[in-house]
C-alpha cells in the first residue's frame, strides 16, 4: 500500500508540474538555416525574429539574394492532447480533476527551401532567441535582434 501511495504521489506531482507550466520553456528559431555561405564560413544564421498572434518568423541573410533576408515562418496550432487527465483525486471528500494546458505545435508554414523544418526548444527561456513562451502560450515580444555569427547581410 505504501508503494502505491508513493507512485500515486509521484504521478500527481508530475502532472501538477505540467499543468502549472513548470519546466515548460520557450520555443526558438533554428540557429542557422541550410543556406551555405561558403565551405569555410558555414551556413547563414539567425539575425532577428518577429512574432505575432500564433506565429513567429525567423530571418536569415539570403545567399541567393544578397542584401535581403530569407524569412522562415512557423505557425502554431493547438494540439488535441491534454485537455483533461482522467485521474481521480479525492480531497476533502470531493472528486477533482487535473487540468493540463493545451500547447502549440509549430510547423514551418512558409519560407524558401533553405529553412530548417523544426523549431528549437529553450527550457530556461534565456537569451534573445525565444519568440514563443510555451508556458503562457504567447509571443515573448513583437520582435528581437539576435545577431548570431554569420547573420549579417551579405
Amino acid at each position: 500500500m505504501a508503494r502505491f501511495a508513493l507512485v500515486a504521489t509521484a504521478l500527481v506531482a508530475s502532472l501538477l508540474s505540467l499543468s502549472t507550466g513548470v519546466n515548460a520553456g520557450c520555443y526558438t528559431c533554428p540557429n542557422c538555416d541550410y543556406d551555405r555561405i561558403s565551405n569555410t564560413v558555414g551556413d547563414a544564421c539567425l539575425n532577428y525574429w518577429t512574432c505575432s498572434g500564433n506565429s513567429f518568423t525567423c530571418y536569415y541573410p539570403s545567399v541567393e539574394y544578397p542584401g535581403t533576408f530569407s524569412a522562415c515562418q512557423f505557425t502554431g496550432t493547438e494540439n488535441a492532447e491534454g485537455y483533461y487527465v482522467s485521474l481521480t483525486l479525492w480531497r476533502e471528500n470531493k472528486l477533482q480533476y487535473l487540468h493540463i494546458r493545451i500547447v502549440q505545435d509549430f510547423t514551418l508554414t512558409s519560407g524558401p527551401s533553405v529553412c530548417e523544418a523544426y523549431i528549437g526548444d529553450n527550457p530556461d527561456c534565456q537569451g534573445y532567441n525565444i519568440p514563443w513562451n510555451s508556458a503562457t502560450n504567447e509571443c515573448t515580444a513583437a520582435e528581437q535582434y539576435v545577431g548570431e555569427v554569420n547573420s549579417g547581410l551579405l
